[in-house]
């Protein structure tokens, strides 16, 4: 068993491997339009999935001897939950700013053609887009990203820490 970094530490690290991860995957999906309507635009919560459950999995086999109660498992989770969804706030709020100035637009147009065809009048359609201008910026997608993405980290936490925690029964678990 090597020096055993904080939970902090840890999730630091894990949670910028996550994120990259999860960035570059997005990335393609802009690129090859698969990002809206195929289905694909859910494989970077795969993704992030997967990340959680190996990061939580690695910090209680290398660190911990192989135990891990599940508070400490989803500690960790949160904590990853916490950075990445940082990141992820950064990175929307360049995509939005510089990569794809557009998608504020593009995201108006699609919530107006939904509500055409959820038959709204014109006066509902337009008292509607009015509210959604008033949400539609980049602090507001950023601050959305931020949000949903810890919110999704914690609730994958949540599961995964089901998984990974093994606690021993007696006096021979380690020390923390």
């Amino acid at each position: 068993m090597e020096n055993k970094p904080s939970v902090l530490a840890a999730s630091l690290g894990y949670s910028v491997i996550i994120s990259l991860a999860v960035i570059v995957l997005s990335l393609i999906l802009f690129l090859l339009n698969l990002d809206k309507g195929t289905g694909m635009e859910w494989l970077p919560y795969l993704v992030l999935f997967g990340g959680i459950w190996l990061a939580q999995y690695n910090y209680r086999n290398k660190y911990l001897g192989g135990f891990i109660s599940y508070g400490k498992a989803f500690s960790l989770g949160m904590m990853i939950s916490l950075f990445l969804a940082i990141i992820m706030g950064i990175y929307t709020y360049v995509f939005i700013k510089y990569i794809n100035p557009g998608a504020m637009e593009e995201a108006m147009v699609i919530a107006e053609q939904k509500m055409i065809d959820q038959g709204a009048t014109d006066l509902e359609i337009e008292q509607g887009m009015a509210i959604a201008r008033k949400f539609a910026g980049v602090g507001m997608f950023t601050f959305s990203a931020v949000f949903s993405n810890f919110l999704a980290g914690v609730i994958i936490s949540l599961i995964t820490a089901i998984f990974v925690k093994r606690e021993t029964a007696g006096f021979d678990q380690p020390a923390e």
